[in-house]
């Protein structure tokens, strides 16, 4: 069913819409409707299909009633992007085209995962407002026999996505604990994801509603993986609050020790809080790593050379480092997974 919204995609702003055309109301009126009953967030199905202007008049008029509602759009044009934070006044949009689509590639192998650098480029001034995540509704299961195949793969692609700056990240449900989408659901068949279409019961979030003590060993180690890193989302103040600066163009030029390919590496670091050197290991096996750190970083993030114990904050293990401006500093990292070390 198409609705007549009674204006081009990119013409007009709302007050120029007098009066103000009925399909609004009524699609404004069933958002008030469930606001009203609770919903705090809407997520917006392909609004980049709808005009900005209806956006901008129905969402500034439920946050006038409700205003801590949030809302999140699926805007699959980069070029539009800001037009429907600004313009439209959603709060966060899904980095689909550009940080999903590069994160899968590098965790199947065919995308260097240096291309994460052009992502955040590409939105660096709206980085606040995107909204990460590696599974939702319409895409592959990661354990997905069409993705990874098997869930800790995700991981590193994971810790990039919830670590690398202060955009908000998404864990849809039963990605923490390997669910793999791989079962021929009534409408959608088996195709790599969990259908939203049928009657359908999902035994690994099943179990995990009852309960940790219902999950299997490895879908527990997968669940305590992914609640260390969101929980440094939620609760450390320099990944809250601090700074983001890639470490990948200073370190092309030692492919032995850093492969651009599969790690990727950069700071988090926050005035009085402390900085964080985080790197990712999309291989399966560990690696003992160089990771270049250039003055300029020192400068950026207030850092003092010398060797030192740093904690990964996501075990609690220590590693011993060595800080010079623009040398080498060793890391060792864990197959699929990465570090977050407090320097």
């Amino acid at each position: 069913m198409k609705l007549n919204y009674g204006v081009d995609y990119a013409s007009g702003h709302r007050e120029h819409f007098n009066p103000v055309p009925s399909t609004w109301q009524k699609m404004t009126h069933i958002l008030l409707h469930w606001a009203e009953r609770g919903a705090d967030a809407f997520r917006c199905d392909m609004a980049e299909m709808v005009p900005v202007a209806f956006w901008e008049y129905a969402i500034a008029a439920v946050k006038e009633q409700y205003p801590d509602t949030l809302f999140i759009a699926e805007v699959y044009d980069p070029s539009r992007y800001r037009d429907y934070l600004h313009r439209g006044g959603f709060d966060y949009l899904y980095d689909k085209v550009g940080l999903y689509d590069t994160l899968r590639g590098v965790v199947e192998g065919h995308r260097p995962a240096a291309d994460i650098t052009r992502c955040w480029q590409a939105t660096d001034d709206i980085a606040d407002r995107m909204l990460h995540f590696l599974e939702n509704h319409d895409e592959q299961r990661i354990a997905s026999d069409y993705f990874a195949g098997r869930a800790d793969a995700g991981l590193p692609a994971f810790f990039t996505a919830a670590l690398m700056n202060r955009a908000a990240v998404m864990v849809y449900a039963g990605e923490e604990v390997g669910e793999t989408g791989m079962e021929a659901e009534g409408f959608s068949g088996q195709d790599g994801r969990t259908t939203i279409f049928d009657y359908w019961r999902v035994d690994k979030l099943n179990r995990l509603a009852r309960g940790l003590t219902y999950l299997k060993k490895e879908e527990r180690a997968l669940y305590d993986r992914y609640a260390a890193i969101t929980s440094l989302c939620t609760q450390h103040d320099t990944v809250r609050e601090g700074g983001f600066y890639d470490l990948t163009y200073v370190n092309f030029d030692h492919p032995q020790t850093f492969d651009a390919a599969r790690q990727y590496a950069f700071l988090r670091t926050a005035a009085g809080k402390g900085t964080l050197l985080c790197v990712a290991n999309f291989d399966a096996l560990p690696r003992e790593a160089e990771v270049r750190i250039p003055a300029h970083a020192f400068d950026f993030a207030c850092l003092e050379g010398g060797t030192r114990e740093a904690k990964d904050l996501l075990t609690g293990k220590a590693q011993r480092v060595s800080l010079t401006p623009d040398g080498l500093t060793q890391v060792a990292l864990p197959g699929y997974g990465g570090v977050v070390l407090e320097l």
